[in-house]
């Protein structure tokens, strides 16, 4: 399976990956914004997923495609992103369709270059926290941890991977003791100076 594949997310599978349309100036510029602002914590989540650096990368810019062309009907982008992408990380292994391979084409040729690759270099202040989740958690645990540390609360994630407020919170709660207890065996000296289990990652 070549890298950067790119899978058509659920509301768009039924038909053709439809053909980017020009944004207005203003409503370019948004796009821009938000596109400079999320790709690395964009990657950075999908990391968290489980995924390889390059394959959280090309699962991103293929998100990144799809708000492109759903920009007008995305109520929440942040979310919507990390949803997507996820799904293009999940699907990787499905042949990349024709539609796909030119819409990513066209998407890079808008953009002027494929530079988004060299928006990562930040992505190594958080390879000690990516590498603990990575270790230490798994399942629904790494999930919600992910989702935490983009900044989303137990209600916003619930909503968003389909459980309940109580199963986010509880997993969450067990997914801080987990990576404490790790940090405390590991890191003694920095377990102590980052608070107990209950408190945020820093």
């Amino acid at each position: 399976m070549p890298k950067g594949a790119a899978i058509l997310p659920k509301q768009d599978r039924r038909g053709p990956r439809k053909k980017i349309q020009p944004l207005t100036d203003e409503e370019q510029k948004k796009y821009d914004d938000f596109f400079r602002s999320e790709f690395t914590y964009l990657t950075r989540h999908v990391i968290l997923l489980g995924g390889t650096p390059e394959e959280a990368k090309d699962a991103v810019q293929s998100a990144l495609i799809d708000l492109l062309q759903n920009w007008y009907t995305v109520q929440a982008p942040r979310p919507w992103c990390r949803k997507a992408a996820a799904h293009h990380f999940l699907r990787s292994d499905i042949k990349e369709s024709r539609a796909d391979r030119s819409a990513r084409t066209d998407f890079i040729a808008r953009r002027g270059s494929d530079d988004s690759y060299s928006m990562c270099s930040t992505l190594e202040e958080w390879e000690f926290i990516v590498n603990f989740v990575e270790n230490y958690l798994s399942g629904i645990q790494r999930q919600v941890m992910a989702w935490t540390i983009d900044g989303f609360e137990p209600q916003e994630i619930a909503k968003q991977l389909g459980k309940t407020p109580a199963t986010v919170r509880s997993n969450l709660r067990h997914a801080r003791k987990k990576l404490a207890a790790a940090l405390g065996k590991e890191y003694p000296e920095l377990a102590r100076s980052t608070g107990d289990a209950e408190g945020k990652l820093k």
